[in-house]
């Protein structure tokens, strides 16, 4: 369940940043910056951070480029959060769709927790988190070929191929097999309840979010 609240919260952070635009972020250079007059970006060639003033999240990167209100971009980046780290290769905030994209081999850290997996995809509209590719997490132990999280509630669904380790008990599935976790408080913390047995609902909300992240890739 760590896992789920780390991806919870950063993705959280990226809708805030998408929604309320560069405006709100606190920016600062590292050394050489420039403007680009064709696009209209403002880049800083030797990294920099941006600073949420409202939350205190942190990215800082080797190189960033931003068009105020349109879109962040970054290489080698890092987000430091209250909950979390993830780093990635790349990242993109498109602050027009409310949407964020890491991919390149993206990594979360916290105490206790790892997750790797090749590409991350959040849309603020739908609520729901993607993360695509080799997805690996160490708590709790499980892999699969794509997860996505349902910010409202923790539901996930982990897409196979796929592991679950529920205890002493594996869980497997095979190429494009579905297993639903949900989350539920205990006395011991939080715990998965895991179904083969999908909600129709939350299948087609992640068909429609994996389908937008499909569209998106595409342009």
């Amino acid at each position: 369940m760590r896992s789920i609240l780390v991806l919870m919260a950063l993705a959280a952070v990226s809708a805030g940043w998408a929604q309320s635009g560069i405006a709100e972020l606190e920016v600062t250079a590292f050394g050489r910056q420039r403007i680009d007059l064709a696009s209209g970006r403002t880049v800083l060639e030797d990294g920099g951070q941006l600073i949420e003033r409202g939350s205190g999240v942190r990215l800082v990167a080797a190189w960033i480029a931003y068009a105020e209100g349109i879109e962040v971009s970054a290489r080698d980046v890092s987000i430091t959060g209250d909950l979390g780290v993830v780093e990635a290769p790349s990242v993109v905030i498109d602050l027009v769709a409310s949407r964020l994209t890491a991919s390149g081999g993206v990594a979360w850290r916290r105490a206790g927790l790892q997750v790797t997996g090749e590409t991350l995809w959040f849309d603020a509209a739908a609520g729901i988190v993607g993360l695509l590719g080799g997805v690996d997490a160490v708590e709790p132990v499980a892999s699969a070929a794509e997860v996505w999280i349902e910010l409202e509630g923790g539901r996930a669904l982990l897409v196979g191929p796929y592991t679950y380790a529920d205890g002493p008990l594996v869980l497997r599935g095979g190429a494009g097999a579905g297993l639903q976790l949900d989350a539920g408080d205990t006395e011991e913390g939080v715990v998965y309840d895991a179904s083969t047995a999908v909600d129709p609902r939350w299948l087609a909300a992640v068909a429609a979010a994996r389908a937008a992240w499909e569209a998106a890739s595409e342009e």
